[in-house]
């Protein structure tokens, strides 16, 4: 029949940690609900004599991070707001996010996402008296670059029928 990945290697989405580094000052989002980075590339596409089909080339990537996070978050981002508000310079802010599932054969993931600014509204206070599990608050940033500290290994766990 075929090959599949077995459940002992599914990753469980809440095993790792994301930190923020601002201006060099580490920050543990503790109580995040989700990350995801994403990068998309931007193409251009252009026709030629001799053929009616269209090529496409890459030629950048537009990078992405959504976080939700915990409602203490929205102090982190008023602080980095403040210091732009007094100085016109917006700080250098950094991403590390690890995926660490024990669990798994694979290991850990580790990736570093370089100068975050902002994307889109961010929440400088809130009530809302039907949030009785807390407050969280959504936030976007868009990336310049990002590496690879640690990639995952290939699966271990392979089922045969």
């Amino acid at each position: 029949m075929g090959e599949y990945l077995r459940s002992e290697d599914f990753v469980n989405g809440k095993d790792g940690q994301i930190q923020l580094v601002v201006d060099g000052e580490i920050i543990t989002l503790y109580g995040s609900q989700k990350f995801k980075a994403s990068s998309t590339p931007e193409t251009s596409e252009r026709g030629q004599i001799g053929t009616r089909n269209k090529q496409s080339k890459i030629k950048g990537f537009k990078n992405k991070i959504s976080i939700t996070a915990d409602y203490w978050f929205v102090q982190v981002m008023t602080d980095i707001l403040k210091k732009y508000k007094k100085t016109g310079i917006f700080p250098k802010v950094d991403c590390q996010c690890i995926n660490n599932d024990k669990g798994t054969s694979l290991g850990v993931m580790s990736k570093v996402y370089y100068d975050l600014v902002p994307d889109g509204d961010i929440t400088l206070q809130e009530l809302d008296e039907s949030k009785d599990e807390g407050l969280t608050t959504d936030i976007a940033f868009t990336f310049r670059d990002w590496d690879e500290l640690e990639a995952f290994n290939r699966p271990a766990n392979i089922g045969r029928d």
